[in-house]
Parts: C-alpha cells; sequence; structure tokens
C-alpha cells in the first residue's frame, strides 16, 4: 500500500471560514473561531492522517489591504504560508460579490 503526504495552505479574506474548515476537516479545534477578522495571527498547521495519506493542512490569516503595521505582518504570513506547499486552497465567501482582497488574492496566486 503506498502512503501519500502534502501541505495544504488554506488563504481567504478574513472570516470567510479558513480555520472553522480546519477545525472540521480534522474533527477537533486546533484553530480558534471568532466572528471577529483576525482571530489567527500566525500560520497554525493542522494534521489530517488517514490510513493511505497524511495532509498537513495550513490555516492562515486573512489576507487584507493593510492599513497598519500588524496587518502587514498578518499579510506577510498568509503569504509566507504559500511557499513549498503542494496546494493552494483558496476559501471565498460565496454569499457575496468579489472584493478588493479577492483581487488582491487572486493577484498573489497568479504570480505563485
Amino acid at each position: 500500500m503506498t502512503h501519500h503526504s502534502g501541505f495544504v495552505a488554506i488563504i481567504g479574506r478574513p472570516n470567510v471560514g479558513k480555520s472553522t474548515l480546519v477545525n472540521a476537516l480534522l474533527g477537533q479545534k486546533i484553530a480558534a473561531v471568532s466572528p471577529r477578522p483576525q482571530t489567527t495571527r500566525r500560520r497554525q498547521l493542522g494534521i489530517l492522517t488517514l490510513p493511505t495519506a497524511q495532509i498537513v493542512f495550513v490555516d492562515t490569516p486573512g489576507i487584507h489591504n493593510a492599513r497598519h503595521k500588524l496587518g502587514e505582518f498578518l499579510n506577510y504570513e498568509a503569504e509566507e504560508a504559500l511557499d513549498g506547499v503542494d496546494v493552494i486552497l483558496w476559501l471565498v465567501d460565496s454569499s457575496s460579490a468579489p472584493t478588493e482582497e479577492d483581487i488582491l488574492i487572486a493577484t498573489l496566486i497568479n504570480s505563485i
């Protein structure tokens, strides 16, 4: 039996459900969830172990139009998480139209 492994970075703008998705995929709470934006401030890893695979999920801060140094740091943390991953999962809020932040994320993904 072959065993596979890989890294999946989950990115998106603030409060689209990145941490909620990671918690649901792992079946336990490893990432803090809050209705307040920017709850996730650093990359967090969650490992899903299956009989034939191991997936490391990288939960990232929301990418946004930074207005201060903290915002710039959070964006940097999210962008750095994309280096060396096997898959980038871009999570969007389908209940609203694309925003400037979504365009920022699309540009980032296209530059990789």
